[in-house]
């Protein structure tokens, strides 16, 4: 669990890096997210391992990105929030699986 926690703190802190130049951050923020969904999935893999505490933000964690993967087939990357709204709202859902996997990590 503190590779996954080492691993997700490193790509977050890259990526936030890269926002100093708008448009690496952007792209960083693919890689952040690819990243991050592919160590939900394996901590969803160790669920039984889990505290309950932790097993219900993993599935609010995993809710807002289904959701926002929802809103982003809509037309609302079009409307004067859009670039705005690509920026921030990931950023935050990445911001809340680091908190997750510290509070994971702290567990174990």
């Amino acid at each position: 669990m503190k590779i996954i926690h080492y691993i997700n703190s490193i790509s977050f802190i890259i990526t936030l890096l890269l926002y100093i130049t708008l448009i690496y951050g952007l792209i960083a923020q693919i890689f952040l997210g690819s990243i991050q969904v592919i160590l939900a999935i394996i901590l969803f893999a160790y669920w039984r391992k889990i505290k309950d505490i932790d097993k219900k933000h993993l599935a609010v964690y995993a809710s807002l990105v289904v959701l926002f993967g929802l809103t982003c087939l809509t037309d609302i990357l079009d409307t004067d929030f859009g670039i705005a709204y690509l920026m921030i709202t990931p950023m935050s859902i990445a911001g809340y699986f680091v908190f997750i996997t510290n509070q994971i990590n702290k567990t174990k």
